[in-house]
């Protein structure tokens, strides 16, 4: 099946359903992997899924396969990703899984796994455990009695809707109105009956899945139909999901989009005095030059690391840090909880916005982004090619001919088969000029590779 790093992506494991790794029966090995690793006949795993067709299938396999490791499953249902994360922290399981692609298209999907104490496991232990997902030789035995696995727990009432119920409480009926887009996704049910109780014109979009329609045209990675509504509606503020529920992006009363930099600086320039003086804002690679600019007016450090949640969170871990993200919309404060949550973000935006009594266009307004122009190159073996000298030359002479207004970054995606080119310049016009030229020089070099 392959050598160890070829499962673990960026996020988990990744990829179109039924092709390796993201099988019925690597669904199967995996909870019987997972059970063994408990070594305790009474251990529980809980696993929770999104709206994919394809969701159900791989909840049923995975499921049977912990039930024939002589281990208890509790099925969660459909539930987002730190929903089920939180589940796996509060109650009694050793492991939990949530089946996902998170933002990626119905024809994807994957697992996350979390240790017992709610958070992703660590490199070492996911190496550990692909090694024995390659060299275990599990398969069902008898496929016809899956749907008799156990039954699906109503997870919505219990420990992580009251936790968010309980978070929103505090804040009170909202004089704002709000339009919500759930993606089709994992927050369908649960983000209109939190964010509902706040806001009682809340207008909800992208909350009818269908197995297929998740993430199609809707959500934060789709946000023009949020934009639309917000407008029509002339609501005081648009959220979006994505398909998991583990980030959230917002729109103004303008229609202007608010990623997850501007949101970082939302929550660290407000919350200033809590942070602490010696406390600072970790962003990634890819975090936009205003954010940075517009933290160092405030003398607030700020930090890069690399791209993924993962990443932020353990530079917070290692600068003793509580605030850091991405522009995507994931976003981790400690104070709050220890994994991106976009409904738990959203509450915090929209306290924000009560205790300041400001709009959030006039809230974010000091984060003056540089224009970023992205473009994807598709390409086998990417992380391979991108250590070639040919392509390391082409990326130092793009750098040269941005200078001092912008900068350059390159890398392979860790869950498609694709180089990430982005420029970031002071002029739009300059930022697409240029990352043609980028991707011109990069497929010149990959040819000669």
């Amino acid at each position: 099946m392959g050598n160890p790093g070829q499962f673990f992506g960026t996020d988990g494991i990744r990829g179109r359903f039924g092709e390796e790794p993201v099988t019925a029966e690597t669904a199967y090995r995996l909870g019987r992997v997972l059970a063994d690793t408990t070594g305790n006949s009474n251990a529980r795993i809980c696993v929770g899924q999104d709206t994919r067709e394809s969701s159900e299938v791989l909840a049923r396999y995975f499921a049977r396969g912990v039930r024939d490791g002589n281990c208890q499953v509790e099925r969660l249902g459909v539930l987002s990703t730190p929903g089920v994360a939180y589940h796996t922290k509060h109650s009694d399981v050793s492991f939990g899984v949530a089946i996902t692609a998170s933002h990626n298209p119905y024809e994807y999907n994957g697992f996350k796994v979390f240790s017992k104490h709610g958070t992703k496991l660590d490199r070492v232990a996911e190496n550990r455990l692909e090694r024995r997902l390659l060299t275990s030789r599990y398969k069902p035995e008898d496929f016809k009695n899956l749907h008799a696995i156990d039954s699906t727990s109503d997870a919505i009432e219990g420990t992580y809707f009251k936790f968010l119920r309980d978070r929103a409480a505090r804040l009170g009926e909202l004089s704002l109105s709000a339009v919500v887009d759930c993606a089709h996704g994992a927050t369908t049910e649960i983000a209109p009956q939190v964010l509902g109780v706040l806001i009682p014109q809340l207008q909800v979009i992208g909350n009818q899945p269908n197995g297929r329609n998740i993430n199609l045209g809707c959500g934060s990675t789709a946000i023009e139909a949020l934009r639309q509504a917000v407008l029509a509606t002339k609501a005081d503020i648009g959220i979006a999901f994505d398909g998991d529920g583990d980030r959230a992006l917002f729109v103004d009363a303008l229609g202007q989009v608010v990623n997850g930099d501007q949101v970082l600086y939302l929550l660290a320039s407000f919350y200033q005095a809590e942070l602490g003086q010696q406390s600072g804002v970790v962003g990634t690679v890819m975090s936009n030059l205003g954010l940075s600019d517009a933290l160092q007016v405030l003398d607030i450090p700020f930090a890069r690391t690399d791209v993924g949640d993962r990443q932020v969170a353990n530079e917070l871990d290692r600068r003793g840090w509580q605030l850091g993200g991405e522009p995507s919309g994931h976003v981790i404060w400690k104070r709050e909880g220890h994994i991106g949550d976009g409904v738990l973000l959203a509450i915090c935006v929209l306290e924000v916005m009560k205790s300041s009594t400001m709009p959030l266009h006039d809230l974010v307004a000091p984060v003056r982004m540089a224009p970023q122009v992205q473009c994807d190159v598709a390409v086998e073996n990417a992380s391979v090619l991108f250590a070639q000298p040919s392509v390391s030359h082409a990326i130092a002479e793009v750098s040269e001919l941005i200078g001092c207004q912008g900068r350059l970054l390159v890398r392979p995606s860790g869950t498609e088969p694709v180089l990430r080119v982005m420029v970031e310049h002071r002029s739009q016009a300059k930022a697409e000029e240029l990352v043609r030229i980028a991707v011109d020089r990069l497929a010149t070099a990959m040819k000669s590779s």
